[in-house]
């Protein structure tokens, strides 16, 4: 019974050996992550076009629920900036931000993905993630980071109303054309308080001790610009904006307009919520939007909980992970927010601040919870421009360099990855980067599996007893593969070892090494035949060297092990192959063959075949 309980309640497992010490380091942990969740949650907000309020809301219900049905002990879920981004370029195109509907689409849009994401899960294809390289998600994550970048310009430049009447684009041609032509409609306060905030961003994380934990730049950046405001503005006044109902402070240092501020949010805990579930067509039509979040999202959450649980040693179930971030975002549908995922900056911050269960993720989402419902009306002197100042600081730390010079010189396919999904995130819809990234990482991977290396096996002195020679056997070319020989490889494989019969037309027999063959499928049998009976015209047979018991197994079954012949299947050493094959090789082609490809082994047989025929000689 309590094997079943732990299957739908897997918090049950680890949670009956919570003791007292866990409190006090979770509980720590919790708090440093909130300093760094709560403005991060309401940047992200704006990211995907939602009210401040939407983000702190994904960093409550959604943060424990994630906690409690997930694997991983230190990952926090919640509001992430690509998320954000791919929710906002899904969603701009058929409402407005900030409205209503927009909001009831978020809800909506978390809801289907949340349902994906535990379809994956139940359907137990967490593995699902391992083929998407990590190029991929490089070359996503600083695109998105430069997207970011950019989108937030018109929030550090421009006069908050001018901003609003822009268009709505996502090219990011137009985005950086939008800026550079109304360079007149600059705003001085505005552009001082979103510098304000990213030069005390890099103090605070230049002058924090490390042995005091994670700096709290974006928090002391909020309060400090959130007192500029109160202390330098002429007045703080209403103004209506809609349904966005945001606060302006005007006259900061005298500048002429508004500094648009974000205004008092809502003192409550995350209100009840109603996507639309009714609305099939809807459904259909965010669907590819929900594919992309799920994937990104669960993607995100797997990255960094492997990487923590390398340095942890915990273990980690993939299938799991999926249907707790499924649940998470379903949460959200239902709790005022909208979608996300294990967050990289959050999650690393509860690992080095000593989390060492799930409910650091639950007193964290309790203490979010906890701030809004003290300090909610203290957003009413927080500047927009201040916001999008740490977001800047963020996308930079989004174009991971390291990340992007190895990809970029680890190999041709690497390269290829992080180029075309980087041009991918900044040229196209977002979601369509994210399955042009996904089909990459697969097609990539299929390519090299597809075409497994097939070369000379030149042996060493250790077999040949003796320097070998570069030129190979003219009569038994030694062939090894490296890779499966299944129905998506055994056409290239069979062709390679075709190709290397054309070009030794005195090869009776072919030695194949299978030593790095894990997978044998019924193609690949049928390309061995065809190998077989090319060298049957010849009137020599194939030898295998080296194979695993599964490869036997499957050529035991296929019936090819009797015409291949049990002698014929060299099990521990390719010298033993070698020595067994010679005295059927042609005597008058070793006679004179030069190239000693097998070292001392030739010479020995050379000995032999000459004594054999000074023997015959004499006999006559």
């Amino acid at each position: 019974m309590k094997a079943y309980l732990t299957n739908f309640f897997p918090f049950m497992g680890w949670i009956r050996n919570y003791s007292v010490p866990n409190v006090r380091l979770d509980l720590v942990a919790a708090l440093t992550v909130a300093v760094v969740a709560v403005p991060q949650s309401m940047a992200y907000a704006l990211i995907a076009g939602l009210p401040v309020q939407y983000g702190l809301y994904a960093a409550i219900v959604p943060c424990i629920v994630g906690s409690l049905w997930g694997s991983s002990a230190q990952l926090v879920t919640g509001p992430t900036n690509a998320i954000s981004l791919v929710v906002f370029s899904t969603l701009s195109g058929v409402v407005d931000p900030f409205t209503a509907p927009y909001i009831q689409l978020a809800l909506t849009l978390a809801l289907l993905t949340g349902v994906i994401q535990i379809a994956l899960g139940m359907a137990r294809l967490g593995v699902l993630v391992n083929f998407v390289s990590h190029s991929v998600v490089v070359g996503f994550t600083a695109g998105a980071g430069v997207l970011i970048g950019i989108k937030q310009l018109k929030n550090l430049f421009f006069d908050p109303s001018f901003a609003d009447s822009l268009p709505v684009t996502d090219t990011i041609i137009e985005l950086l054309w939008q800026v550079i032509r109304n360079l007149n409609h600059l705003h001085p306060a505005t552009l001082f308080l979103g510098l304000l905030s990213v030069g005390v961003i890099i103090l605070v994380r230049h002058f924090w001790p490390e042995r005091w934990g994670p700096a709290p730049g974006p928090l002391v950046s909020m309060v400090f610009c959130g007192v500029v405001v109160a202390l330098f503005s002429r007045e703080i006044g209403s103004i209506d904006l809609g349904t966005r109902g945001q606060w302006v402070a005007d006259g900061l240092f005298g500048s002429p307009g508004a500094t648009k501020v974000v205004g008092e949010i809502p003192q409550t805990l995350p209100p009840l919520s109603m996507p639309i579930i009714n609305d099939w067509g809807l459904f259909r039509d965010l669907f590819s939007a929900a594919l992309a979040i799920s994937l990104l999202g669960l993607l995100e959450a797997a990255s960094i909980a492997k990487a923590i649980a390398s340095q942890t040693r915990q273990r980690l179930d993939g299938n799991q992970e999926f249907v707790g971030q499924g649940l998470s975002n379903i949460s959200a549908a239902f709790f005022s927010a909208y979608p996300g995922s294990g967050s990289f900056t959050r999650s690393a911050v509860n690992h080095r601040a000593g989390a060492v269960t799930p409910l650091s993720g639950v007193y964290g989402g309790i203490v979010v919870a906890v701030t809004v419902l003290l300090f909610a009306q203290l957003a009413a002197y927080l500047p927009i421009a201040a916001l999008a100042g740490m977001l800047l600081v963020v996308a930079y730390g989004m174009v991971d360099r390291h990340a992007l010079k190895l990809s970029l010189t680890a190999t041709r396919s690497d390269r290829a990855a992080v180029i075309v999904t980087f041009l991918s995130t900044i040229f196209l819809h977002l979601e369509y980067a994210v399955f042009i990234g996904v089909g990459l990482s697969i097609v990539l991977y299929l390519a090299r599996i597809s075409h497994p290396e097939v070369r000379r096996w030149s042996p060493p002195e250790s077999v040949t007893g003796g320097e070998p020679s570069p030129q190979p056997c003219p009569q038994l070319p030694v062939i090894q593969v490296d890779g499966s020989m299944f129905f998506g490889s055994m056409s290239f494989v069979k062709d390679s070892l075709l190709g290397i019969l054309r070009v030794h037309p005195q090869a009776s027999h072919l030695a194949i090494r299978m030593g790095a063959v894990n997978h044998l499928d019924a193609s690949g049998v049928h390309g061995l035949e065809e190998v077989i009976d090319e060298l049957s015209r010849r009137g020599g047979n194939l030898l295998l060297l080296e194979p695993k018991m599964e490869i036997l197994h499957v050529l035991d079954n296929a019936g090819l092990l009797e015409t291949i012949g049990s002698s014929n299947i060299i099990h521990l050493r390719t010298r033993d192959a070698i020595v067994k094959i010679l005295p059927q090789l042609d005597e008058d082609i070793c006679n004179d063959c030069t190239s000693n490809a097998f070292g001392n082994i030739c010479e020995v047989h050379r000995n032999a075949l000459t004594r054999k025929t000074v023997k015959g000689g004499a006999s006559l």
